[in-house]
């Protein structure tokens, strides 16, 4: 009786499997599910591309406050960007459940074996994230040079490009080759992820080793249209955690036991029961220095004096370069790469000198995990700002989707600009809460992943950038 009980209170500290919902258990065992979803999503994808093509910003008109009129600038930069990183920090990868980018990566790859072409495994260090890292630093400098963002023909050929990447990489590529090497984003999802509360686990690992069909990981089974083994070659009987697991829920479907072993669990975020690292891998380390340095400007961008000081060295590059073009390359390369090595090095280097690592490189790998708790939470901050001064314009957006006029009125004088969905003093103080629970999760991370290690010369940079980020934040409202 009273193990009966202990298992009990482990299943409750679990999480609520979601599939003792019907609706729940329906969709998710339903042969359209995610497919009809990632198809609706790639019919809005295409569409939007479409509509952005050959249109760029008029003549006398702010390219910002274009962005922010026409419908593909709106809905991809304003909308989904900044959805994507909140889904990711609250519900792990569930964006990874309905992108259509993973359909046609499903379907390309489909075709190839149809075509009998050689589909090659991706290379060790191409799944560890090598890639990843580099695509995700292309995107962000283009973004600073081109101003991709702001033009909705530049959004048009990335949404093509993205496209056309996931069509090709399924071609030649086997397993989920996309997802697992070449998403620019795949990165973020994972490591902004790893808390979510959204999760796919066994009830109980026994019940998994004693099943004897074991098709959730039967090679035979992956290329099924349904209830597929794990298309992400993961092993669903040892999932214990969220970072490479795209809760297709091809595992759930798969589970020929009875009652089925496999569950859709809604869980507090960052649950004890899952793995921790003490030190990150390489790919996802750079990744964390990379985003670090961007969501810092992002923050920045929000409070006029703090963007001033933020740009003054790339300000005087370019004058003495004198060369207004290569500006947002110059700023690109400033907010990815210097700001990021020098704020790192630094707190590198206390790290080892307070003993909590043996080298600056050992320190970063140690940090980058329990730090970029605190940098999701300064992206989610930077997301809802963002969203909330550009949602304002959807009204507009809807009623002329090509921006040009209302752009135009708005540039001229002749229409009223519309006031933030909600004002700095609603936002700052909203995202100086999150980082501060970002801040306090970190801490509890970092004694989860080293607990036979002293925390003194991790806390000390936590604080650090948790101080800094607040500070930023802090600032919108003043």
């Amino acid at each position: 009786m009273a193990a009966q009980r202990a298992n009990t209170v482990k299943h409750n500290m679990d999480g609520f499997n979601l599939l003792r919902l019907r609706p729940v258990r329906v969709l998710v065992h339903w042969g359209g599910f995610p497919y009809v979803f990632q198809a609706l999503f790639l019919v809005v994808f295409v569409a939007l591309g479409v509509f952005g093509w050959g249109r760029f910003t008029p003549d006398g008109v702010n390219d910002k406050l274009y962005a922010k009129c026409n419908i593909v600038t709106l809905l991809i930069w304003a909308v989904w960007w900044p959805a994507m990183i909140w889904l990711a920090v609250l519900l792990g990868r569930a964006w990874c459940t309905v992108c259509p980018l993973e359909l046609v990566g499903n379907i390309s790859e489909r075709i190839g074996r149809r075509l009998s072409l050689p589909q090659a495994s991706l290379p060790r260090w191409v799944a560890a994230g090598a890639l990843i890292v580099a695509l995700y630093a292309l995107v962000q400098l283009v973004v600073a040079g081109l101003h991709i963002h702001r033009v909705p023909h530049y959004t048009a050929l990335f949404l093509g490009a993205l496209l056309g990447l996931s069509l090709v990489t399924g071609l030649l590529l086997k397993d989920r080759a996309f997802c697992r090497g070449f998403c620019p984003v795949g990165l973020l999802l994972g490591t902004y992820g790893r808390g979510g509360m959204l999760a796919v686990r066994p009830h109980t690992a026994e019940a998994c080793r004693e099943c004897a069909p074991r098709d959730c990981l039967l090679p035979a089974n992956r290329t099924k249209l349904d209830a597929r083994s794990c298309p992400s070659l993961l092993t669903p009987s040892r999932l214990d955690s969220n970072r490479d697991c795209l809760i297709c829920c091809q595992c759930i479907k798969a589970c020929q036991l009875k009652p089925k072993n496999m569950q859709l669990l809604l869980r507090r975020p960052f649950h004890p029961d899952d793995a921790r690292e003490g030190l990150a891998s390489w790919p996802v380390t750079l990744f964390v220095l990379l985003v670090s340095g961007f969501v810092a400007y992002e923050l920045c961008s929000e409070w006029k004096p703090a963007k001033v000081l933020f740009g003054i060295v790339p300000h005087w590059l370019t004058a003495r370069i004198g060369s207004d073009a290569l500006a947002g390359w110059i700023n690109g390369i400033w907010m990815l790469v210097v700001v990021p090595l020098v704020g790192w090095t630094v707190l590198g280097l206390l790290t080892r000198l307070l003993g909590g690592a043996t080298s600056v490189r050992e320190a970063w790998r140690r940090l980058a995990l329990p730090l970029v708790v605190i940098i999701a939470a300064g992206h989610m901050a930077k997301g809802l700002a963002k969203f909330t001064s550009w949602g304002a314009f959807l009204p507009h957006a809807l009623n002329d989707s090509s921006g040009v006029t209302t752009a135009t009125a708005f540039g001229a004088g002749a229409a009223t600009l519309p006031p933030a969905l909600l004002g700095k003093g609603i936002v700052s103080p909203v995202g100086v809460i999150l980082v501060a629970a970002g801040f306090l999760v970190s801490l509890r991370e970092a004694k989860r992943a080293g607990p036979e290690r002293p925390m003194l010369p991790v806390v000390v940079p936590l604080v650090a950038v948790g101080l800094v980020l607040a500070t930023l934040v802090l600032g919108w409202g003043m």
